[in-house]
């Protein structure tokens, strides 16, 4: 694992315990420093050139991503 996802997850565990108002705050703090920093927000692309046209169904990767997430719910007492 390198530096930067060891970094991410340490910070991911010290979330555990702090209320939903407080991670609103963590949120908006991080936002500032994203702005202070200059960082570009994630960008959604889409589809396009040979799918362009064609009916996607994302369901199964919405159910995918529900369950690689539910224990982030479960750690932070939400389910």
């Amino acid at each position: 694992m390198n530096k930067a996802a060891i970094t991410k997850h340490e910070i991911y565990n010290k979330l555990f315990g702090f209320s939903e108002q407080d991670l609103g705050d963590i949120s908006d703090f991080i936002d500032f420093m994203r702005h202070k920093k200059k960082l570009k927000e994630n960008k959604i692309v889409r589809l396009e050139g040979i799918l362009k046209g064609y009916d996607i169904d994302l369901s199964e990767l919405k159910v995918f991503k529900r369950r690689t997430w539910r224990h982030v719910d479960r750690e932070i007492g939400n389910g």
